[in-house]
C-alpha cells in the first residue's frame, strides 16, 4: 500500500498544543466526527493531491503521473475517508476538488517527459454525464486532452449505467483505465461491453508474483487478455526491482510504487 505523502511539520507548537490537536484527530476520526470533518474540509478545502509517477517497465521513463487524494490534517488515509464520503454522498464535492486543484498546480509542467495525468473516479461519479461535462472543463483548463480516468471494478457491474458516461468521457479525448483489476469484481462480458483504454493490476497481485506460481499465471492470462482487447496493462504497487523484471518478462509494459517514487506534495516534486 502507498504511505500517504508526508505533511507539514508541527512547527513551534507546544508539546499541550500537540497533545490536544491529537486528541483533536481522535475525536474527529470516528463515527459522526469524522463525517463533521469531512464536511468542514470540503467548505475550507483542506484535500491536497499527491503525485505519483507512473512508468514504461523497459525504459523507466514516465508516462504518467497518478493525483491520489490526501487529507494532511488528519492521520487517515483515503481507504477510510473516501468509503464514508462516498456512503455520506460527498464522493462527487471531492471529484470537484481534485478536477480544480489538478489544473492549479500543473504537474505535468514540471516534467520534461511528455506524460498524462490520471485522477480517480467514483462509481457514483460513472453514473452521471454531469461528470463528463466536469472533466471537459479540466482538459481544457490542463490545456489539453492529457488525461486519464480511473474507475474501480465496480463499474462493470453497472455498465449499463456507466456505459454511457465512459462513452462521452472518452469521446473528448480522455482514456478511462480500470483500476485494481482483480480485486473480485471482474465482470468479463463488462469488461467487453465497456470501451476502456487500459486495467492496472492490483498491488496485491504485485506483491506475489516473485513467490507464486499461481499470481504470475494470473498476470502473464491478465496480459493475453488485455493485449486481445487492445488495452495496456499497468501493474500497481511495485516496491522491488525482482517484481519490476518479472512484470516485464510476464509482459507488463507499464508499473506503479515506491521502486519508481512514493506521493508527494507538489511543493517536494523536483523540477525536471
Amino acid at each position: 500500500m502507498e504511505e500517504a505523502a508526508a505533511g507539514r511539520h508541527s512547527g513551534d507548537r507546544s508539546p499541550l498544543a500537540q497533545i490536544d490537536g491529537v486528541w483533536g484527530s481522535l475525536a474527529e476520526s470516528t463515527g459522526p466526527g469524522l463525517l463533521a470533518a469531512l464536511r468542514l474540509a470540503l467548505e475550507r478545502r483542506e484535500f491536497r493531491l499527491a503525485y505519483q509517477p507512473i512508468v514504461d517497465l523497459r525504459s523507466r521513463r514516465p508516462v504518467g503521473i497518478e493525483a491520489l487524494i490526501r487529507w494532511p490534517r488528519m492521520s487517515i488515509g483515503p481507504d477510510v475517508f473516501i468509503p464514508i464520503a462516498e456512503r455520506a454522498g460527498l464522493i462527487r464535492d471531492i471529484t470537484r476538488q481534485v478536477c480544480r486543484l489538478a489544473p492549479e498546480e500543473r504537474i505535468t509542467h514540471r516534467i520534461a517527459d511528455p506524460v498524462r495525468l490520471s485522477i480517480n473516479l467514483s462509481a457514483a461519479d460513472a453514473r452521471t454525464l454531469e461528470t463528463a461535462a466536469l472533466l471537459s472543463k479540466l482538459v481544457q483548463a490542463l490545456g489539453g486532452p492529457f488525461l486519464n480516468v480511473e474507475l474501480t471494478e465496480r463499474c462493470l457491474l453497472e455498465s449499463e449505467r456507466c456505459g454511457p458516461v465512459i462513452r462521452a468521457i472518452r469521446a473528448q479525448g480522455i482514456q478511462v483505465h480500470l483500476d485494481d483489476f482483480g480485486t473480485g469484481y471482474a465482470n468479463l462480458q463488462a469488461l467487453v461491453e465497456l470501451t476502456l483504454d487500459a486495467v492496472k493490476i492490483d498491488h496485491r497481485l504485485t506483491r506475489r508474483v516473485c513467490d507464486s506460481r499461481t499470481a504470475r499465471e494470473v498476470v502473464l492470462h491478465l496480459g493475453r487478455l488485455a493485449g486481445t482487447l487492445g488495452l495496456s496493462l499497468t501493474a500497481e504497487g511495485v516496491e522491488t526491482e525482482a517484481q519490476a523484471h518479472q512484470l516485464a518478462e510476464l509482459g507488463v509494459q507499464r508499473a506503479q510504487g515506491w521502486l519508481f517514487g512514493r506521493p508527494r506534495f507538489i511543493e517536494d516534486c523536483e523540477d525536471h
